[in-house]
């Protein structure tokens, strides 16, 4: 028996329970997995008696298990009759257990909150006008360049933007702390990827050079024992490392373009119609933003706490992850920023709920619209990845695996254009 006892935005709560048949027989399954872990004078393991088992030990000592099996079927069982659409894990709460009467549950389970639109059509925003300047192709050709630039050392004094290879150790009055030394290390100056102020201290200085680098610690430095405080960077600077930037010649861009390109000025030209090409991406991607969040500003929506906590944890663990690629721990990025994951977490949260209206109202105005998406609309899609990757349709299918839906991604990309196809 099961019933939806309250129901609010985002949440219900429904009690359902397990009869006295199914209790007993779920500790004859708890009594099975525990005796074999028993061991008891005069009897083999997993040979102790029942009735002998009961007396050492009472039956009560079985009833966790005991709920830990029938548990999941029964609430899977329970909001399948009531049809709840659970979008997070319960909170379960045991109200009775007795051999008697069976097993009572409660759960607080999250469901979708309530979307109320508000204006999503002839929102009056307009579209950026794209130009581009001569001042544009010159940034761009200054960026192309020093992606081609070469690392040397030089003698004289270092900037923003130079590299400085460095010994450092680092002391709070007289005592040498944990985690602060470090010999070799190549430091970007600018990048700001170390404590506030120390950076600055190594700029304008010739190589070879002892620095004396002072800074204090963020308040909400991940070390308690460093939090606040002053401290001392014995630093050597072995080497500064500036760019030197190639000469945009002729031949320079006849190299670069693979003799696509013969001379300077038809690379100008180019340079300009591909710049204009990405600043009208970039124009109709800003406008399809800004559509999409006036929509959800306008809606009203209460996003349940225990969905944001849980997108939050999914963006850190994706956080963790490109850590890891760049070769960074979560201790060593805590260390440089001085920010804890906590810290880390909390400035996600914004983000994680704006990710999740977004999500929300994106699915209210398909149901509102009628967007659908045809099985001609799949084979379509498929097959444009496939043309992408240069992949059979097959293999595309294999590698979405059966946990993506595609039909659900294509109505999100069928509601974002309806939205800005009538909102121009």
């Amino acid at each position: 028996m099961s019933e939806i006892l309250k129901k609010e935005d985002g949440q219900v709560v429904v009690a359902f329970s397990s009869s006295s048949e199914e209790f007993n027989k779920a500790l004859d399954v708890a009594f099975k997995k525990v005796v074999k872990r028993v061991n008891a004078p005069g009897f083999r393991k997993g040979k102790l008696p029942r009735n002998v088992f009961n007396k050492m030990y009472g039956e009560e000592s079985l009833y966790q298990d005991a709920v830990d099996y029938l548990l999941p079927p029964a609430y899977q069982k329970a909001i399948e009759d009531l049809e709840v659409n659970p979008l997070a894990l319960p909170e379960i709460d045991v109200k009775e257990i007795s051999k008697e009467n069976g097993v009572s549950f409660e759960a607080t389970v999250t469901v979708r909150p309530n979307v109320e639109l508000g204006e999503y059509k002839n929102l009056g925003l307009e579209k950026e006008k794209v130009e581009v300047t001569d001042a544009d192709v010159d940034a761009r050709i200054e960026q192309i360049l020093s992606r081609q630039a070469e690392w040397e050392i030089k003698e004289t004094a270092s900037e923003n933007g130079d590299i400085v290879v460095i010994d450092f150790k680092g002391f709070v009055g007289d005592e040498a702390f944990e985690g602060g030394e470090a010999k070799g290390y190549e430091l970007e100056l600018g990048s700001n990827s170390f404590i506030p102020g120390f950076e600055d201290q190594l700029v304008g200085k010739v190589a070879p050079v002892d620095v004396d680098v002072n800074v204090t610690f963020p308040e909400n430095y991940q070390v308690a024992d460093l939090a606040g405080k002053d401290a001392r960077f014995e630093v050597k600077i072995h080497d500064v490392k500036g760019k030197k930037l190639p000469e945009l010649t002729d031949e320079f861009v006849k190299d670069l373009t693979k003799d696509l390109t013969d001379n300077v000025a038809d690379y100008k030209v180019k340079l300009k119609e591909e710049i204009t090409l990405e600043k009208t991406d970039s124009a109709e991607k800003a406008y399809a933003d800004a559509v999409l969040a006036k929509v959800v500003e306008n809606a009203t929506i209460k996003v349940p706490a225990k969905l944001i906590d849980q997108e939050v944890e999914g963006m850190y663990s994706n956080f963790k992850s490109n850590l890891e690629r760049q070769g960074l721990s979560v201790e060593l990025y805590e260390q440089f920023t001085g920010k804890t994951s906590t810290a880390v977490k909390d400035e996600m949260k914004e983000e994680a709920e704006r990710k999740i209206k977004t999500s929300f109202v994106l699915d209210e105005v398909s149901k509102v619209e009628n967007i659908e998406v045809t099985e001609e609309d799949v084979t379509k899609e498929i097959q444009t990845l496939a043309d992408a990757h240069s992949m059979t349709p097959e293999d595309v299918k294999k590698n979405l695996g059966t946990n993506f839906d595609i039909k659900s991604e294509l109505i999100i990309k069928k509601t974002v254009e309806f939205l800005n196809e009538n909102n121009k």
